[in-house]
């Protein structure tokens, strides 16, 4: 069979289309995803050097700042008692029936419990790698080779969030307040100088007495361990104990100047003598 030349010419012609095709699809467009790819991922690395580089130009800075900011927190720290006792939560429940006025039908006090830890937000970091030559020589030269990885940070985060072990006390008080009354206090728990918040109040309208029904739940927080400070009792001197009518009954006006019995009855001897 006799191959002509101009069908030689048009095999050539579809070999080279088929070479330049197959090149520029299995080479060149995989050079250039991947140079694309080297581009993005150094665009990121110098974002990278740049942080670092600012970070150890402000060091001492950050370095001072982090100091001044733990002694404020220890200092706020030192404002909280050692210890919430029960007694302390009986206490505030005089103070709120003494100064509201109020009538307190009965206290609720829980266990002593550590305040929940709020976790860290995750932050999006980027996906490039930093395990670079480059990168290695710039955090070997500003002190941050051994930088912790974001997860590490997340989690000391998460763990200093609570580092003075902070606990609290929940009181809840049931009472019976006018409006004037439940206002003095909500004050008179702000006013308190240990470490308190009201963690719910709710009230409603009792159409038979006039007056509130609520229920107030105080959270009261203290700092246990705290070097050179105690646990100070609360003082109870001007509280008056115990109660003559146990069964909380009402006393009608006619029995208060009764006299008592066996002195009614020496009474009446003496007056039968006398005839």
């Amino acid at each position: 069979m006799k191959v002509s030349k101009r069908d030689v010419l048009l095999l050539l012609a579809f070999l080279g289309i088929l070479a330049a095709v197959l090149s520029y699809v299995f080479v060149f467009q995989p050079t250039m995803e991947k140079t694309e790819a080297l581009a993005e991922e150094n665009k990121q690395l110098e974002e990278r050097i740049a942080d670092l580089q600012n970070k150890s130009a402000n060091r001492d800075s950050y370095e001072s700042q982090t100091a001044q900011m733990r002694q404020e927190i220890e200092e706020i720290y030192q404002l909280f008692p050692v210890d919430v006792r029960e007694e302390n939560a009986v206490l505030l429940a005089i103070n709120q029936e003494l100064l509201s006025p109020m009538t307190i039908d009965s206290v609720t006090i829980d266990a002593l419990v550590q305040v929940p830890v709020v976790e860290a937000q995750d932050q999006e970091m980027p996906d490039a790698t930093y395990e670079i030559d480059e990168v290695e020589e710039i955090e070997d030269a500003t002190g941050t080779q051994e930088a912790p990885t974001p997860d590490a940070v997340d989690t000391q985060n998460a763990a200093g969030m609570n580092p003075f072990n902070l606990m609290y006390r929940r009181a809840t008080l049931n009472y019976e307040v006018s409006y004037e009354g439940l206002k003095r206090s909500v004050k008179n728990i702000c006013m308190q100088t240990d470490r308190m918040v009201i963690d719910n109040l709710a009230v409603v309208y009792d159409e038979q007495t006039g007056l509130l029904r609520g229920v107030t739940s105080v959270n009261m927080f203290c700092v246990p361990g705290q070097e050179g400070k105690e646990y100070e009792e609360p003082d109870f001197g001007g509280v008056l104990l115990g109660t003559n009518n146990i069964f909380g009954t009402r006393i009608i006006r006619s029995e208060g100047n009764l006299p008592d019995l066996e002195d009614g009855a020496e009474d009446a001897e003496g007056e039968g003598a006398a005839e």
